[in-house]
């Protein structure tokens, strides 16, 4: 695929979160609670979670999974979407 630009990497003992608009069809990333530009538009399939850890070791954290009441992602400056 296409790679776009525009959302922070992260490092180690940041907190990434997804969130995942079944209505909408979007995935959106914050880092650290700040929203990223950056989104996934146009998911229609059913989604699973999957995590890769690269280098011996490596620790992911998952803190919660939840079902929201309603969607905290807003529309931001600059924001892209990526075609599912």
């Amino acid at each position: 695929g296409v790679r776009a630009s525009g959302n922070q990497g992260f490092d180690n003992n940041e907190i990434v979160r997804l969130e995942f608009d079944s209505e909408k069809g979007t995935l959106t990333f914050f880092l650290n609670n700040v929203q990223q530009p950056v989104y996934i538009s146009g998911i229609k399939e059913k989604v699973r979670f999957v995590f890769a850890l690269y280098n011996q070791n490596e620790t992911c954290v998952i803190r919660s999974l939840k079902k929201l009441a309603a969607a905290t992602a807003v529309q931001v400056a600059n924001e892209k979407a990526v075609k599912w």
